[in-house]
């Protein structure tokens, strides 16, 4: 490598982090000042106004970056399609562990609050699916209908939707 180049690009690299440095700072004043007025005016939280600038701030510093590599003449687009890969991987991942996390805090609000029982007559709306209770776990609560098939139904279906139940007789 030339030392010309070498030191161009040293050069251009410090140029370029001090631009960053004051367009950071610059943004981050512009940009809080527009979310305290949102603060006040649409009443958001401050817990999301700070999640908002971290990651306004995370890509501002991230686009610097992938802009200095080019500036070195590195392939970016191979980084980059991990990244996106990487974050559409996390996504499916949450979204996942959202669903079975949802279905077990639901079954403990059922424990807890016994909308519904074993050996209950349930009906959801507006699906009709209606049924005895003859199952419950910490995923799924099982009806058996009339005809003696069973349907699973996620726990969380119960919060989303309007359940009838039938009163269970006294089994004295």
């Amino acid at each position: 490598m030339d030392s010309q180049w070498v030191l161009a690009h040293l050069a251009y690299s410090a140029i370029l982090l001090v631009l960053g440095v004051l367009l950071s700072r610059f943004l981050h004043g512009v940009f809080g000042k527009l979310l305290t007025l949102m603060e006040r005016r649409r009443r958001v939280s401050r817990a999301y106004v700070a999640i908002l600038r971290r990651v306004t701030g995370w890509f501002l510093w991230l686009l610097l970056g992938v802009i200095l590599l080019r500036l070195w003449g590195l392939d970016v687009s191979a980084i980059w399609t991990t990244f996106v890969s990487m974050l559409a991987v996390i996504g499916v991942g949450l979204l996942a562990v959202w669903t079975m996390i949802s279905n077990v805090t639901a079954r403990f609000f059922i424990w807890f609050w016994r909308p519904l029982q074993m050996g209950q007559r349930v009906e959801i709306f507006p699906e009709g699916l209606c049924g005895e209770v003859v199952e419950e776990n910490l995923m799924f609560t099982e009806l058996r209908q009339e005809d003696g098939r069973v349907v699973v139904i996620p726990n969380n279906l119960f919060f989303q939707r309007v359940v009838r139940r039938e009163a269970l007789e006294d089994k004295a």
